[in-house]
């Protein structure tokens, strides 16, 4: 009996020990969701643009554009001249920075870019140069399109 005591109580030993050990295990880590922003931002600069379209003709030139405003005083314009040449300007505030198009006494295509102060720093055209006189031509009618577009935008955002 002694004997059959001992395998008991050795079995009720081992029992508890399982037992216990089934119970000490760490919990598994609780299942955690992430937080979703409250305002999911924006992945693309066009979401917050706005859009203006309109007509224009200065110094004997038609064209159509569209004048997209973007965060940080960005204007980008894309011009469509009757005359099949086309034309993109970029702006920060009121400084031109980018041009690149059909120049606008040729045909031929012309970039140019400038930095916040103005100061040209490149002039590029097919035939190589790019004439003073076209540089300047361009700057006007950079200029006056951009105050056309605001004009616009104005007239848009009031109604």
């Amino acid at each position: 009996m002694n004997l059959m005591f001992r395998t008991c109580r050795s079995l009720q030993t081992g029992l508890i020990l399982l037992a216990l050990s089934a119970c000490s295990k760490e919990p598994a880590p609780p299942h955690v969701t992430p937080l979703a922003p409250a305002v999911t931002p924006a992945n693309d600069a066009s979401a917050n643009a706005r859009k203006v379209s309109s007509q224009i003709t200065a110094a004997g030139i038609a064209a159509t554009y569209d004048a997209t405003f973007e965060k940080g005083e960005r204007l980008r314009i894309a011009e469509q001249r009757a005359d099949s040449r086309n034309a993109e300007y970029e702006f920060r505030g009121a400084r031109l920075l980018h041009y690149s198009g059909g120049g606008l006494s040729s045909a031929d295509p012309i970039e140019l870019r400038f930095d916040l102060q103005g100061k040209l720093e490149l002039a590029k055209a097919r035939s190589g140069t790019v004439p003073p006189e076209e540089i300047s031509a361009i700057r006007e009618r950079a200029q006056l399109l951009r105050s056309h577009a605001l004009a616009q935008k104005t007239n848009h955002d009031h109604y």
